[in-house]
């Protein structure tokens, strides 16, 4: 066992992101907010302790406090202002900070004084709030200052357990609310010199420079976005490594040969740094104008040391490089960790530098040489594919079953047509000439009739159960027992092999768990205004609409496999009050104070009610049933999991 762990000592330092960010995760997942004093204090001293302690157990219980802390001590500073009550009509006036163009409407950003959401702000303080408004109305410009009257509401919390908190990524961004505007006045602004980014999109007038130079995440149609997600090529419209490679790629080609033909340059210095210096310059410029999402800053981290590598002398392309871009972004912003595309990204790389890391250059013909190269594209997509199934399933609900058929077919379409393409159609269509951009977007249709034809084969896709966090993190530790575990040097198979068989162990572990799904009966809001009761296999609601809670009648109903389309079942409640009967359980749902205080004793009376639900606290010691508030959902053994939301990002629900 001592030879065993002082094999894995070579790699303890490629673990040490994971253990932070399962102390981040940790913060990020509670169910209230921990009572703690001096977050930025303890964070210091912990960062003090990671670098001063060579103790490997020591370090790894600093790292992890720092994740908690450091992740508790960010929360508190950007302190986003808060909704504390939906406007139906509210008045405002604020700045455009950004525009977003989409396919059916265009959104803005607005900044505006926190008092106008709600007084207890100063007026010095400000907030952010995402309005949307139809497509036909005028469109301002950034630093437009708009005012008129807003329909404003707070984003919401999770109306599953382990579901996407909008309310916590909202918080996280700075966002306070989110909502409608119709009747507004644009006071432009006279100094006004619009911006790069909005006035390549102006003028060019093409979706996909909007989605694949821009980085506009909703500017393909709905219909398209499913066809390119089912053949696993999805990641397509988020500007990722893919996009960097490629940008990078060219750049790095022109340079080159154009500093070759300056030999008072190459005479002095090899015409590759130069020339590596200006492609990463422009790879910054297409940072910048690609609106800076996670996966981008990713990939451009990952670029620039892999450029510092190659002038220096240095191999980065490796874990390592990988593991302090992992750190970089981390304290850019620690809730990163629990974004769908920072998973998917970081999967992915580490997937693909593990299997790639031992290969060695080998002189090869023609033939071979091809071979390779194609063994290495299909290798490329295996491994891609692999290592972010399980970030797909638990965040998307569904396996691609042709994504590997969809990567070797449409990427090259996309890689050696489409993405140069554009890329110089863009500039063109910057001074006038669209020519190019609609000779691209012929080619970008004939790759999806490709591919709707690869979403017509039997079962392309295959729809998954929720994923619990548990299950989702069985996975990632069995994959990284994989990649990071030590094999040591040994005759016994078993030895050789360890980390195989440790992460199969967590692996298996994790499909058994998952194989065996179990789908609430009863759903509830965290104010127990809209609740939902599993009858016959199918989920029905108290009220068939509200505004309030509009996303959970969506999300109840994709948890419980329900189509989204069908008409919404209704279960009616007598005087507000609904009996609800299962094998093992009966629940009485109360849905007003009125109908508690007329209902309660009888209620409480009743010995075969083994659930209460109300929406307000009852104190009933004697009640023979359990009185549950809040959101939640009950289980068909009766098990109850409650619902996040009680947390700094929920103050205003």
């Amino acid at each position: 066992m001592k030879g065993f762990l002082n094999t894995q000592y070579k790699n303890l330092f490629l673990w040490s992101p994971f253990v932070m960010a399962i102390g981040a995760i940790l913060y990020f997942t509670m169910h209230s907010e921990p009572n703690v004093q001096f977050p930025i204090l303890i964070t210091a001293l912990s960062g003090l302790i990671i670098y001063k302690h060579k103790n490997v157990f020591i370090t790894a219980i600093a790292l992890f406090v720092f994740g908690f802390f450091y992740s508790v001590s960010y929360t508190n500073i950007i302190d986003t202002p808060q909704i504390y009550a939906s406007h139906k009509s509210r008045y405002i006036s604020g700045t455009v900070q950004d525009i977003d163009f989409m396919t059916d409407n265009t959104r803005i950003t607005l900044k505006i004084p926190a008092n106008q959401i709600d007084s207890k702000y100063p007026a010095h303080k400000h907030a952010l709030v995402r309005l949307s408004f139809n497509k036909d109305s005028d469109t301002p410009n950034i630093n437009d200052t708009i005012s008129g009257n807003i329909m404003l509401f707070h984003p919401s919390a999770a109306y599953v357990p382990d579901d996407f908190d909008f309310a916590r990524w909202a918080y996280f961004n700075k966002l306070s609310g989110i909502g409608f505007i119709k009747d507004y006045n644009i006071k432009s602004d006279t100094n006004y010199s619009e911006n790069l980014r909005t006035k390549i999109h102006n003028k060019s007038n093409s979706v996909l420079t909007d989605a694949l130079v821009l980085g506009y995440k909703n500017t393909i149609p709905k219909s398209e976005s499913n066809i390119w997600k089912t053949v696993g090529v999805g990641h397509i419209w988020s500007i990722s490594g893919f996009h960097m490679t490629l940008v990078g790629g060219w750049l790095f080609a022109i340079f080159y040969l154009l500093f070759r033909c300056i030999s008072p340059i190459t005479k002095r210095i090899p015409a590759k740094y130069p020339a590596m210096i200006c492609a990463w310059c422009g790879l910054l410029f297409y940072l910048g104008i690609s609106g800076f999402s996670v996966a981008t800053v990713r990939a451009f981290l990952m670029t620039t040391l892999i450029f510092m590598a190659f002038i220096f002398g240095r191999n980065l392309l490796s874990l390592r490089t990988a593991v302090l871009v992992f750190f970089i972004i981390f304290l850019i912003n620690p809730f990163y960790v629990m974004h769908a595309g920072f998973q998917l990204s970081f999967a992915a790389v580490f997937g693909l530098l593990w299997f790639f890391d031992k290969s060695e250059y080998q002189k090869r013909n023609k033939i071979k040489y091809i071979g390779h190269k194609i063994y290495s594209a299909l290798m490329t997509a295996v491994v891609a594919s692999v290592f972010t199934l399980p970030f797909i399933i638990a965040h998307f609900g569904y396996i691609p079953l042709y994504s590997l058929l969809g990567n070797l077919v449409i990427l090259p379409i996309f890689s050696v047509a489409i993405m140069p393409m554009i890329m110089i159609g863009t500039l063109l269509a910057y001074f006038g000439f669209h020519g190019l951009n609609n000779a691209t977007y012929d080619i970008y249709t004939f790759a999806l009739h490709l591919a709707e034809s690869i979403t017509k084969l039997p079962y392309a896709t295959i729809a998954m159960p929720h994923m619990s966090s548990l299950v989702l993190g069985l996975c990632i530790i069995g994959l990284l027992c994989i990649i990071l575990i030590v094999r040591p040097d040994s005759k016994n198979l078993f030895i050789r092999n360890i980390n195989y068989i440790i992460g199969s162990v967590f692996l298996a572990s994790a499909i058994i768990i998952f194989a065996k799904p179990q789908k609430p009966l009863f759903y509830s809001t965290y104010d127990n205004e809209l609740v939902g009761f599993v009858e016959n296999g199918k989920i029905h609601f108290n009220k068939a609409r509200s505004s309030k809670h509009f996303f959970a009648f969506g999300s109840w109903r994709t948890f419980n496999d329900d189509s989204t389309t069908d008409k919404i079942a209704r279960k009616k409640c007598v005087k507000g009050l609904c009996k609800y009967q299962t094998p093992n359980w009966n629940l009485v749902y109360m849905q007003s104070i009125k109908t508690v205080i007329d209902n309660i004793n009888t209620v409480c009376r009743d010995e075969s009610v083994g659930f209460i639900v109300s929406p307000v606290s009852i104190r009933a010691p004697k009640c023979h049933a359990k009185v549950l508030t809040g959101g939640m959902v009950i289980y068909p053994s009766g098990k109850i999991r409650k619902i996040l939301n009680h947390r700094l990002w929920h103050k205003g629900l």
